[in-house]
C-alpha cells in the first residue's frame, strides 16, 4: 500500500479510474472500515482513502493522522492519499472540492457514509457527487440500535466502558506518545511509571485505573494504567497518562510508546498517604494480572 501525500500546489500524478472513500476517519471505527471494504470490492482499478493532515472539528480527537495511516493499513486498499496543509481547503466550496482535488487525483467513484457531508458548511452531500462521479453510499452501520460513530466511542470511553467502546472501534482504543519522566512518586512505593507525553489532543477515558498493554520498540507488555489528575501526590492541571509495565526492568524513557485500553478497574481516589496508595496499588495489580491472563 502507498501512502501518498500531496498538496493543492503540488497534485500527485493523476490515477485515471480511481475509487475513493471519502469522510472524516476518526478512531477508523468498524463503520470506516466497512467503507474501505465497500471502496476495494467494487474497484475496477486502483482503491484508495483520502485523509487530511490536520483535523476540520473541534477537538479532541480519537486518532491522530500517523493512528489513522497505521489503522487503515489492514485494508485492502491500494494507496492512501493525504492532503497536506489542510486549512488551505477549509473555505472551499463542495464544487470547489471536487474540481481542485477530487477530479485531478483522477476519481471515477466515490465511496462516501450516507451522513457524508463536505465543503464549506458542509453544503455537499452524495448527491452534489453525483454529478460528477459514479457514487456508493454504504448505509451506516448499526449495533443494538445505535449508530457505529466515533460520537458514540467518545461517549463509551467518557463513562469509562471500555468493552463497549471496543466494540464499536473492531479494537482496544489506544493513544501514543513519547515516555517521559515525572516526579518518581511511584518508584517510592514499588511502582515506577512510564508517562505518556503526547502533544496531540486524544480522547481520554474516564478518570481511573485500567488494565491495558503498552508497546515498546514493538513489543507488547501488560500494563496498569491510570488517568487523571494524580490526586494524591498533588493535583495536576490536566489529565495524565501513566503506565505501570508488568515484568519489564529496562529504561523506556524517550522510546515511542502505544497504550492500549482494555478494562476499566476502579475510579481515581485521593490516599491519604503514598503507603495507603501502595496498597491500594499492589491489590489493583493483582485485579488486573487475573484480567489479563
Amino acid at each position: 500500500m502507498d501512502t501518498i501525500y500531496f498538496s493543492l500546489q503540488d497534485m500527485p500524478k493523476k490515477n485515471e479510474g480511481l475509487s475513493l472513500a471519502l469522510g472524516n476517519f476518526d478512531g477508523v471505527h468498524r463503520g470506516h472500515q466497512r467503507l474501505f471494504v465497500e471502496t476495494s470490492l467494487n474497484s475496477s482499478r486502483d482503491a484508495a482513502a483520502l485523509f487530511f493532515d490536520e483535523p476540520f472539528l473541534p477537538g479532541p480527537y480519537l486518532s491522530s493522522l500517523d493512528d489513522k495511516l497505521r489503522q487503515t493499513l489492514s485494508s485492502r486498499l491500494d494507496a492512501l492519499y493525504v492532503l497536506q496543509d489542510a486549512k488551505s481547503i477549509y473555505s472551499l466550496t463542495p464544487e470547489e472540492f471536487v474540481e481542485k482535488i477530487l477530479l485531478p487525483l483522477g476519481v471515477k467513484r466515490v465511496v462516501v457514509g450516507e451522513d457524508f457531508r463536505f465543503g464549506r458548511g458542509g453544503a455537499g452531500d452524495a448527491e452534489t457527487l453525483r454529478r460528477y462521479f459514479d457514487v456508493d453510499v454504504v448505509p451506516l452501520l448499526m449495533e443494538n440500535g445505535e449508530k457505529v460513530s466515533s460520537t458514540a466511542v467518545k461517549h463509551y470511553l467518557s463513562l469509562g466502558d471500555i468493552e463497549k467502546a471496543t466494540s464499536l472501534l473492531g479494537r482496544p482504543y489506544e493513544i501514543s506518545g513519547v515516555v517521559g519522566e515525572g516526579f518518581h512518586n511511584g518508584a517510592k512505593i514499588g511502582y515506577p511509571t512510564a508517562n505518556i507525553h503526547t502533544d496531540f489532543p486524544y480522547v481520554l477515558p474516564r478518570p481511573g485505573v485500567y488494565a491495558g498493554v503498552i508497546y515498546l520498540s514493538g513489543k507488547a507488555y501488560r500494563a496498569m494504567i491510570n488517568v487523571g489528575l494524580n490526586p494524591t501526590v498533588g493535583v495536576l492541571s490536566k489529565p495524565l497518562v501513566e503506565v505501570h509495565v508488568l515484568d519489564y526492568e529496562e529504561d523506556c524513557y524517550g522510546k515511542k510508546a502505544y497504550v492500549g485500553f482494555l478494562a476499566y478497574v476502579r475510579e481515581e481516589k485521593k490516599f491519604a498517604s503514598l503507603d495507603e496508595l501502595g496498597k491500594q496499588l499492589r491489590e489493583d495489580e493483582r485485579r488486573i494480572r487475573d484480567i489479563l491472563a
